[in-house]
C-alpha cells in the first residue's frame, strides 16, 4: 500500500502532467530515474521542483507524496490517479468531500495519519509545527504486519532438523503468528489493527504510539495503546465523550446512527458488530485470504478483482459454510426464487451501504434488512437497494408478511414514492452516492427496470459532490445508448450543465421508448418526465449538511 516512487510504480504519464487546480498549475518532470513536480501559483512563476518520493494505493487509486523541504515531512500532491479510468482528479474529488473543501489533506498528513496503516511498524515521530521525523520498518504491508516480529523465528529455523520435526507434526511454530490458527476475534484483529475506526486509550498511549509505533503484535487480544470504536457500545465511554466534544462530526462522518460503519477501509467495525463474530470462529479470513494458496485460485488479477476472496467466497458459499441447513431450501428463507439475486446471502445480509474510493461497498456487518434502519437512520435497506422502484411501505408489507416484522407508521411520501427516488433527490450526499452507484447494479436494473433510471442519473450529473457525479456517470454508462458517454466529472459547472443537458436530450429524443408507461412510484409522469411538483418539493428538502466520507 506504500511504494517508493519508481517508474514501475507510478502512472505512465506522471512526467508529462500539466494540471490546474485551486489557482495553481502543476507540471511533471523526469530527471533520470527520479520524478518531480513544479508548482506555479496563478500569475506567478514555477517554483523549485519537488521530488515525488512515495505512492500510496495501487488497485483503485494512487496518491503521490512529495518532499517538502522539511526533513522527513511529506506533502501530498493534490491530484490522484483513478486506475480503472486512467484519469487524474483532485484528491478531494476522489472521496466524498464537500465541494467547498479544496484541500482536505494538509502538509504532514502522510506522517500523522496515512502511515499508521499504509506501512509496517511506522513511527510518526512528531517534532513541532508541521515537522515530522518519521521512520518505518518497511514500506507497504509486509510479513511482520500480520505474522509478528520474525527475528526469533528466523534464528530458530536456521536449524533444518527443527524445521523437519515441525513439518512432521501438527503443532504450530510458537516463534511466529499464523492468523489462520488463532481464534476468530484475535485473527480478525490482525486486520482490524488498520481496517477499523480506532482511538487512543489516553494521551500517554498516543505519545507512545507516535514515538515508538504500535504496541500491538499479531496474536494479541487487544490493540494495546488503542481500542476499536463502536459508538453505541458501553465501553470506553469517557474516551468517546471526549471525541464527541473535541470533534462533533467524528461519528457522523464514519457511522450511521445505529453505529454501523459507513466509510470504507473500516471493515473490522462491521465484522466485530456481527452476530456471527460472537461465536468465536468468524473472522476476516473466513472469507478472504492474503496468499494465493487455496486450491482453485487461478490468478493474481482474479484474486485482486474479487477483494482477495477465497475461491467461491463471492457466492452463497461464504455464508453456507456455517449455515449449512439453509442450503437445502433456500427459497423458504428468502421468499425469492433460488436463482435470483434476492436469494444471494450477501445482497440481503451485507448490502452495499458503505462508501469509499468512489464505490459503494458491502457493509461487512452481517445484519437482516428492516424498514426501521431506513426510517430511523437513513441507511438504505437491502430490499430497496434492489427494488429501487418500490416504496418503504411496500418493503414493510413484505417483511411483515414473511418475517413478522412490525409495520411502522409512514409518511405519505414513504407510502407513494420509491425509497430510492427519495434518497437520490433529497438524501444527504452519502445516500445520494450509494443510490447513484446502485442504479448501475445489474441485479437492481433487472429487478426494478432501467428505463426510468435515466432522468435520475442525468440529474445527478449536476450534484454538488464530485463523488456523486462520478457514480452517476458510471451508472449511466451501464444503460443502453450511453455506454460511450464521455463526461469529465471534475470539470467546471458550465461544462457539467451543458453535458447533462445534452444527455437529457439524447435520452428524450433518441433512447426513450415513447410507448412505455412509467409507474407513479418512480416520481415520473406517464411519459417518463419528472412529476415537477413532486420533484421540486423533494429537491427543496435535500439534506445539504456537509458529509465527509474519506480515509
Amino acid at each position: 500500500m506504500t511504494q517508493v516512487a519508481t517508474s514501475a510504480a507510478l502512472p505512465d504519464d506522471v512526467d508529462k502532467l500539466d494540471l490546474t487546480f485551486n489557482g495553481r498549475e502543476y507540471k511533471g518532470e523526469r530527471h533520470g530515474d527520479k520524478f518531480f513536480i513544479r508548482v506555479r501559483p496563478e500569475g506567478g512563476s514555477y517554483g523549485e521542483a519537488q521530488q515525488i518520493v512515495l505512492q500510496t494505493g495501487s488497485h483503485t487509486l494512487k496518491i503521490l507524496w512529495l518532499e517538502s523541504g522539511q526533513a522527513r515531512t511529506l506533502q501530498q500532491f493534490p491530484f490522484a490517479y483513478i486506475v480503472p479510468e486512467k484519469i487524474w482528479a483532485p484528491v478531494t474529488q476522489t472521496f466524498l468531500i464537500p465541494p467547498q473543501l479544496k484541500e482536505y489533506y494538509s502538509l504532514g498528513a502522510w506522517n500523522g495519519a496515512c502511515m499508521d496503516c499504509h506501512v509496517t511498524q511506522g513511527q510518526s515521530r512528531f517534532v513541532e509545527g508541521n515537522r515530522w521525523d518519521s521512520q518505518v520498518a518497511e514500506f507497504g504491508i509486509a510479513c511482520e504486519a500480520c505474522h509478528s516480529e520474525g527475528r526469533e523465528h528466523i534464528e530458530a529455523n536456521r536449524n533444518p532438523i527443527r524445521r523437519f520435526k515441525l513439518h512432521l507434526t501438527t503443532k504450530t511454530d510458537p516463534t511466529i503468528t499464523n492468523p489462520s490458527r488463532l481464534k476468530g476475534p484475535d485473527s480478525a484483529l490482525d486486520c482490524g489493527q488498520c481496517h477499523s475506526v480506532w482511538a487512543f486509550n489516553n494521551m500517554p498511549d498516543k505519545i507512545d504510539f507516535n514515538r515508538h509505533g504500535s504496541g500491538f503484535r499479531p496474536g494479541a487480544h487487544d490493540l494495546a495503546q488503542r481500542f476499536v470504536v463502536q459508538p453505541n457500545a458501553p465501553d470506553h465511554s469517557e474516551q468517546k465523550d471526549f471525541i464527541r466534544q473535541s470533534e462533533p462530526d467524528f461519528f457522523s462522518n464514519r457511522f450511521w446512527g445505529d453505529g454501523m460503519i459507513r466509510v470504507t477501509g473500516r471493515e473490522f467495525n462491521g465484522v466485530q458488530a456481527s452476530p456471527c463474530f460472537r461465536g468465536g470462529e468468524f473472522s476476516c479470513i473466513s472469507c478472504h485470504e492474503m496468499h494465493l494458496d487455496s486450491p482453485g485460485q487461478t490468478s493474481i488479477p482474479k484474486w485482486a478483482s474479487t477483494a482477495q476472496l477465497k475461491p467461491k467466497m463471492d457466492s452463497d458459499a461464504a455464508c453456507l459454510q456455517c449455515h449449512q441447513t439453509m442450503a437445502t431450501n433456500i427459497t423458504a428463507h428468502t421468499h425469492h426464487s433460488a436463482d435470483s439475486s434476492g436469494s444471494r446471502c450477501y445482497n440481503c445480509h451485507m448490502p452495499r451501504t458503505t462508501f469509499g474510493l468512489l464505490h459503494a461497498i458491502r457493509s461487512h456487518q452481517v445484519s437482516s434488512p428492516t424498514v426501521k434502519e431506513s426510517i430511523d437512520y437513513g441507511r438504505p435497506n437491502a430490499c430497496n437497494l434492489c427494488h429501487l422502484d418500490q416504496t418503504l411501505a411496500w418493503t414493510a408489507e413484505k417483511l411483515g408478511t414473511w418475517y413478522h416484522q412490525p409495520v411502522p407508521q409512514f409518511t405519505p411520501d414513504d407510502q407513494n414514492i420509491a425509497a430510492a427516488v427519495q434518497w437520490i433527490v433529497k438524501g444527504d450526499a452519502g445516500q445520494r452516492a450509494l443510490i447513484a452507484f446502485g442504479m448501475g447494479w445489474g441485479s437492481a436494473q433487472q429487478t426494478a427496470g432501467r428505463d426510468w433510471l435515466y432522468p435520475y442519473l442525468i440529474y445527478s450529473l449536476n450534484d454538488p459532490y464530485a463523488a456523486v457525479r462520478f457514480d452517476a456517470w458510471k451508472s449511466l454508462q451501464t444503460l443502453p445508448g450511453f455506454s460511450d458517454f464521455s463526461f469529465t466529472y471534475t470539470a467546471p459547472h458550465d461544462y457539467i450543465r451543458e453535458m447533462s443537458a445534452r444527455a437529457y436530450e439524447k435520452w428524450l429524443r433518441e433512447v426513450r421508448d415513447p410507448s412505455l408507461i412509467y409507474r407513479s412510484e418512480t416520481g415520473l409522469d406517464a411519459d417518463g418526465r419528472f412529476q415537477q411538483d413532486t420533484f421540486q418539493r423533494l429537491r427543496s428538502e435535500r439534506d445539504d449538511k456537509p458529509i465527509i466520507l474519506a480515509e
